[in-house]
Order: C-alpha cells, then sequence, then structure tokens
C-alpha cells in the first residue's frame, strides 16, 4: 500500500565549488575572445559601406553618388 504513504522530497544536491581561476587560463580566453572577434570581422561583407562602418573606424565608402544621410 506504497500509494497511501506521503510522497517524500528529496532537495537537489548543492552545486559544485567554481574551479579555481588560472592567470594562463584567464589569457588564454582572452586569447581566444580576441580571435573569435577577428574572425568575425573578417566576414563580414560589405561592411565599408555601411553606416556603422564609421563606428568601427573604417573608412567612409567611395561611392559616386551621395545619399540622404550624407
Amino acid at each position: 500500500m506504497s500509494f497511501l504513504a506521503p510522497k517524500t522530497y528529496t532537495p537537489p544536491p548543492p552545486p559544485p565549488p567554481p574551479p579555481a581561476e588560472n592567470k594562463e587560463d584567464a589569457a588564454k580566453a582572452a586569447a581566444l575572445s580576441e580571435e573569435a572577434m577577428m574572425k568575425e570581422r573578417r566576414r563580414r561583407k560589405g561592411a565599408s559601406s555601411t553606416i556603422v562602418a564609421g563606428a568601427l573606424g573604417e573608412s567612409k565608402p567611395t561611392t559616386g553618388t551621395p545619399t540622404l544621410l550624407g
């Protein structure tokens, strides 16, 4: 007659402690992050012809016709 017994609740186990940070790991993570950002910038197509190009420090587009935005 186990269906008459109250159900017991067991709490989940506590989370494991965070790993200790290492200076080498932090440097490696920063290098990987920088590399990923550079790869994404290389994949952009036509980034110099967008309005955002000025904010990124890239050159202005060299089109012959002016646009409404200048």
